[in-house]
């Protein structure tokens, strides 16, 4: 609703800014049908919810060492993903009432996929084996390929840990190579 309110009022708040570009490009990312084929993940709406929560999760999970800055980029792109929700619900032909009703357990499901990968990003050791049960349990992934996600994750969230926080506010991280 913030983004709402900033571009009918005509302002733009920095961390609004840099929240959509992180936004953006992660989105792309999450669309690339190399998550898709061979059964790793299915091309759903669900499935593709599950790329775009591991990706966005680890990149908040990764704010979070950036003290009360990163915290407000976090919650900009919580507001960012919530505002995307609602313009493509809306799109769906879906009234005021029939978007609130979707957007609150989608927001749910991310917040709950959210904890679960920051745990398990967090943790001293056992981080594959508290990954891999987390996105198996989620049900979206292909079970028998996990490690390939588990993999791609790991190293995400090692090549976000290599930037400064200027450098995530501009989207200037790289993503590793999906099988």
């Amino acid at each position: 609703m913030l983004n709402i309110l900033s571009r009918i009022l005509g302002t733009d708040r920095t961390e609004i800014r840099d929240a959509r570009k992180i936004y953006q490009k992660t989105m792309e990312k999450s669309r690339d049908s190399a998550f898709y084929k061979d059964g790793l993940c299915p091309d759903t709406t669900d499935g593709r919810m599950e790329i775009l929560c591991l990706h966005l999760a680890t990149i908040i999970f990764v704010l979070r060492d950036h003290d009360k800055t990163g915290a407000q980029l976090s919650q900009a792109i919580y507001d960012v993903m919530v505002d995307d929700f609602d313009v493509a619900l809306r799109e769906e032909g879906l009234s005021d009432t029939g978007v609130a009703r979707r957007i609150k357990p989608m927001a749910k499901m991310f917040f709950a996929r959210s904890k679960s990968y920051a745990e398990a990003l967090g943790a001293d050791a056992d981080t594959e084996q508290k990954l891999s049960d987390i996105i198996g349990k989620f049900g979206e992934v292909n079970v028998n390929k996990l490690g390939i996600f588990i993999k791609y994750i790991k190293g995400f969230h090692h090549n976000l840990g290599k930037n400064n926080l200027g450098q995530i506010a501009k989207a200037e991280f790289i993503f590793p190579g999906f099988p």
